[in-house]
């Protein structure tokens, strides 16, 4: 398989991940989906949604299945850009899943 060649969001986020201590696995397979990040130690996906975000209708759709079939806990989707930003929403979704 030839190396994926991660968007500059993505290897920001990896960065912030690796900075917070978390250990992920990147374009991880859920078939028939791949999600950006997964960090199986706490069972929350992570995509990079970018700017503009995904199709909404089609990434609920999709996270729903997750959640379901997959078991997974917790979805959170980043549009920041930046390394401060990202930092703050990566905080955001780990402190609403130590709140539950």
């Amino acid at each position: 398989m030839l190396p994926k060649d991660y968007t500059v969001q993505e290897t920001t986020i990896a960065k912030c991940l690796s900075e917070l201590g978390m250990r992920y696995e990147q374009q991880y397979a859920f078939y028939p989906y791949t999600v950006d990040f997964w960090l199986a130690d706490i069972s929350m996906v992570i995509e990079a949604d970018g700017v503009y975000g995904h199709l909404r209708k089609r990434d609920i759709r999709r996270d729903s299945e997750l959640m379901d079939r997959y078991g997974v806990e917790y979805i959170l989707h980043i549009q920041e850009l930046n390394k401060g930003e990202i930092k703050e929403r990566l905080w955001q979704g780990l402190n609403k899943l130590i709140k539950r």
